[in-house]
């Protein structure tokens, strides 16, 4: 089992490495990235086949829709509509471990979710993704970097040991070391009235509620 591992800071990322990374995404491959809740398969979301390598490295069934990271909310509006709730949330808990889920725009391929109207929008708390998705200019998949149904993996040994021989189809693996944070992000959906709870993770759903009904 050989791949290739590069060590990269959390604080101050280096810039070859980035653009190292960004250069594979942009080429459609798929590389092992830090987020703030475990590491995650990175690939260019709006690229099909990029898209089919994730399904197909995790086994994954393309009945379940695959979450995007973005650097903003501005870029996040390319892909997504906005609305005042996603505004709000974003204003108080992002970057962090919170997905919206929102109504997708025209650009974002049906295979990426699943057939779905809707996308699973992330600005993770981590500079390595945030840089990557500024360097690319593209929204980054962010699931995790196991087999379906296996634990998130928080440390490359993890990533190896979950992913086994799979892992050979990985261009790439940025090696921030161990993630603090043992959690998920908190998914909630924003495109029904009320927002719904769809995973409690990081972000608590109470602190979640206050929010939304302060507007």
């Amino acid at each position: 089992m050989s791949v290739e591992i590069e060590e990269i800071k959390a604080g101050k990322p280096s810039v070859r490495v980035l653009r190292k990374a960004a250069r594979l995404i942009r080429k459609g491959a798929v590389i092992v990235c830090p987020t703030d809740s475990g590491y995650a398969l990175a690939a260019n979301a709006l690229d099909t086949r990029a898209v089919v390598k994730v399904f197909n490295l995790k086994g994954r069934a393309y009945s379940n829709p695959i979450h995007v990271a973005v650097n903003s909310l501005e870029m996040a509006e390319r892909y997504a509509h906005i609305n005042p709730e996603a505004e709000q949330l974003a204003h108080s808990f992002l970057p962090g471990a919170l997905t919206m889920v929102l109504s997708k725009k025209e650009i974002v391929p049906s295979l990426l979710v699943a057939g779905r109207d809707t996308i699973g929008i992330r600005i993770p708390d981590n500079r390595v993704i945030l840089d990557l998705a500024s360097i690319t200019d593209l929204p980054i998949t962010a699931t995790s970097a196991n087999v379906s149904g296996q634990p998130t993996p928080y440390s490359v040994p993890e990533v190896l040991n979950l992913l086994g021989e799979a892992v050979e189809q990985v261009a790439l693996i940025l090696d921030q070391g161990s993630i603090v944070s043992r959690g998920l992000s908190t998914i909630v959906d924003l495109t029904v009235s009320p927002p719904q709870l769809l995973r409690q993770g990081l972000v608590s759903w109470l602190e979640i509620r206050q929010v939304l009904q302060a507007l």
